[in-house]
C-alpha cells in the first residue's frame, strides 16, 4: 500500500512561528506527496516558511470552529496549502501545511484538524510525532480498507478512483468555503470601515459644533464691546 506524506507543516502564534515540521522523503521509495516528485533545491523548509510569512500570513481569515481553507493562489508548483486558525489562552494560532497535489486532500483537512483539536505542537519534536502518528493512522486505515479486499490491485485502482473524485469534490468545497470567508473577511473590513466613518462623521459634526460656538462667543462678545464703547461715547463723554 502506496503511504502518503504532508511535506511541510508549521504552527504560529501571533505571527510567530513557535514549531514547525518538514518531511523528506527523497529516500523512502514510492511514495505519494513526497518531495522527491520535485526539486528538492527548490522546496526546502526556508522556502515554504518564507512563503508562509509573505503570502499566507497576510492573507489569512480567521476560521470559526474546526474550519480548514486551501489557499487558491499558486503559491509554489506541484503543492498545495492549507491553513486553520484557532484562538488559545488569548492568542491567535495559525496552523499550515503543504502537501504535494497528488495526495489525497482529506489528509492535510484532517491532519490540521486533528492538530488544532489535540494542540500541544509547541516544538519541533511535540509536532513531528504528532504528525507522524497522523500519517500512521491514514496509512492504516487504507490499508485495512485494501485487505478487506483480496484483489490486491483492482483495490488500489479503485480506492485511486475514489480518491480522484474525493479530491474534485472537496477542491469544489475548498473553493466555495474560502470564497465565503473573504466574503466574510470583506463584510467586516466594510463594518469596521462603516464604524471608523460613524466616529469620523461624529467628530467632525463636535468640531463644527465648538466652531460654531466659538464664532457665537466672539459675535457676543464684539456686540458687548461695540454697545460699551458707544454708551461711553454718548453718556460719559
Amino acid at each position: 500500500m502506496k503511504r502518503f506524506y504532508v511535506s511541510y507543516v508549521e504552527v504560529l502564534k501571533q505571527g510567530e512561528t513557535v514549531s514547525s515540521c518538514f518531511e523528506d522523503t527523497s529516500s523512502k521509495g514510492d511514495s505519494y506527496g513526497s518531495i522527491s516528485n520535485h526539486d528538492c533545491n527548490v522546496n526546502t523548509p526556508d522556502v515554504f516558511h518564507r512563503l508562509i510569512k509573505d503570502i499566507v500570513v497576510p492573507k489569512v481569515v480567521p476560521l470559526q470552529g474546526n474550519k480548514v481553507t486551501k489557499v487558491s493562489m499558486n503559491l509554489i508548483d506541484g503543492y498545495d496549502c492549507y491553513y486553520t486558525t484557532s484562538e488559545e489562552a488569548g492568542e491567535e494560532e495559525l496552523l499550515v501545511c503543504f502537501t504535494d497535489v497528488t495526495i489525497p486532500k482529506i489528509l492535510p483537512i484532517r491532519l490540521l484538524s486533528e492538530l488544532k483539536k489535540d494542540g500541544g505542537n509547541g516544538t519541533d519534536t511535540a509536532l513531528s510525532g504528532h504528525v507522524g502518528q497522523i500519517l500512521d493512522e491514514f496509512h492504516n486505515e487504507l490499508t485495512a480498507l485494501q485487505n478487506e479486499n483480496s484483489e490486491g490491485a483492482s483495490t488500489e485502482n479503485d480506492l485511486q478512483d475514489v480518491v480522484n473524485i474525493m479530491n474534485n469534490n472537496i477542491d469544489k468545497f475548498l473553493e466555495r468555503q474560502e470564497r465565503i470567508s473573504l466574503l466574510v473577511d470583506k463584510t467586516s473590513q466594510l463594518n469596521d470601515n462603516s464604524h471608523n466613518f460613524k466616529k469620523k462623521a461624529v467628530r467632525i459634526k463636535e468640531r463644527m459644533w465648538w466652531q460654531r460656538m466659538k464664532n457665537t462667543t466672539l459675535m457676543i462678545f464684539a456686540v458687548i464691546l461695540t454697545v460699551s464703547a458707544l454708551f461711553i461715547f454718548f453718556y460719559v463723554l
